[in-house]
């Protein structure tokens, strides 16, 4: 399930994936810091921890009480929103040739930036907005990917469903 890319740096997939749990899981965000840290550390354990059923289970990150909500989707959503993004950017790579990776960051940061969102310019001077919403199409192409990505991890469909729809939800479409 892993898609690494330099391309797709770590605090871009923060930013979007805090986008998405603030839609569905907004308890989350209380630990969203930890929780990333702990994801881009050791990603694979994270995510089975996470997954663990067992509560009890050594170095299960599902406990009792507040930790047992907190912990449950944002490991997931940092994953999706990685395999995802970096699955847009691989299938996209015509679109962003050319451009160096602070470009390519500023620009999918963009693609999730909400109207009053601080926008500015990416380093070669190019607005951040320019062309910074997609298509109708790759909103969906980004969907199926994420949900694709979230059920090769495990997750029942209802909760891949839910996660993807929120990512496709973040993102700037054009009119």
């Amino acid at each position: 399930m892993s898609h690494e890319s330099a391309v797709v740096d770590d605090d871009v997939v923060r930013e979007v994936a805090r986008r998405v749990l603030e839609q569905v899981a907004p308890e989350e965000l209380v630990l969203f810091g930890m929780t990333s840290r702990a994801y881009f550390r050791d990603p694979a354990e994270t995510l089975k921890n996470a997954a663990d059923d067992s509560p009890r289970s050594p170095g299960s990150m599902v406990g009792s009480g507040t930790a047992e909500v907190v912990m449950l989707l944002t490991p997931f959503a940092l994953a999706m929103v990685q395999g995802a993004l970096s699955s847009f950017v691989e299938a996209f790579t015509g679109d962003l040739a050319g451009r160096s990776g602070t470009a390519v960051r500023t620009w999918l940061s963009a693609l999730f930036r909400r109207p009053g969102d601080s926008g500015g310019l990416a380093p070669d001077g190019e607005e951040a907005g320019l062309h910074s919403a997609l298509t109708p199409e790759q909103v969906e192409w980004l969907r199926a990917e994420a949900y694709r990505t979230l059920r090769e991890a495990g997750q029942p469909e209802q909760q891949a469903r839910l996660l993807s729809n929120a990512l496709a939800g973040a993102a700037r479409v054009r009119a």
